[in-house]
């Protein structure tokens, strides 16, 4: 049985299509919240926009159910509060040298150095009974990585000399999470959290391009709003705040 907080319960799978389809299709069969789902692998795994999420044997794959866990305007808020959580756990297994390597691309990918070793994907329904259903998803390489992941390099920990099985990577996310998500405390405690992932973020003061569905943006990234927004200062000297997109650094997409 996994060492996690109490108010959690864990559901484990050796091989499931997509943790994030199971733990939605909980909520809709009136499954209640503070449920994790992990599984050894995932044969139809997907990252954001539908893309494919390679999710082999060795590696974490994991989701969390929470049932109306905020206000509906600062939902958008919990892939930062899930990014801080994944820094926490990994970065606790590392050397001291080590950690700065560590970083977090906005708004939720985990890297180490140039390279992705951790995606998050967050997924919403609304149920009969007008709840919201919230799923985190969480994809850690612990031991193996695809050649690429959403245009960026890919890397795992054990390339960098730490074997470690992804039941131990899950129960320090499960309680750095949990954690996290206190301090969030339904979106009272952003403030908070955006001053953690500021602290661990990558590109901060940089250039940087935001991919959006229909243009890319080219500026400086200058800080987060209240919200956890991007803002961006443009080459003409105004402002743009980010809402969603894929951001990157001159050079880095593949």
């Amino acid at each position: 049985m996994s060492n996690i907080p109490a108010a959690y319960r864990h559901l484990s799978f050796k091989s499931i299509d997509s943790t994030n389809r199971y733990a939605l299709d909980a909520a809709r069969d009136g499954r209640a919240g503070n449920l994790w789902v992990t599984a050894g692998e995932q044969t139809a795994g997907r990252g954001r926009r539908g893309r494919h999420w390679s999710s082999e044997q060795g590696n974490l794959s994991a989701s969390l159910l929470l049932i109306d866990p905020a206000p509906m305007k600062a939902i958008g808020q919990l892939p930062l509060v899930a990014a801080t959580a994944v820094h926490r756990a990994i970065s606790g297994m590392l050397s001291p040298v080590q950690r700065a390597e560590l970083t977090i691309k906005w708004p939720n990918d985990v890297l180490w150095g140039d390279q992705k070793i951790c995606g998050i994907l967050l997924e919403t329904t609304t149920l009969l009974n007008g709840a919201q259903a919230v799923v985190i998803g969480i994809g850690i390489n612990c031991r193996n990585h695809p050649e690429t992941t959403e245009g960026l390099a890919a890397a795992d920990l054990l390339q960098y000399g730490y074997d470690i099985a992804p039941e131990q990577v899950f129960e320090r996310l499960a309680h750095h999470l949990d954690e996290r998500l206190l301090v969030w405390d339904g979106g009272d405690g952003m403030a908070e959290i955006r001053d953690d992932w500021l602290l661990r973020a990558r590109g901060v003061g940089q250039p940087v391009v935001a991919r959006l569905p229909d243009e890319d943006v080219y500026g400086t990234f200058e800080q987060l709003d209240e919200q956890g927004a991007l803002i961006m200062r443009l080459p003409d000297g105004t402002q743009r705040i980010i809402y969603a997109g894929d951001v990157y650094w001159p050079g880095a997409i593949r």
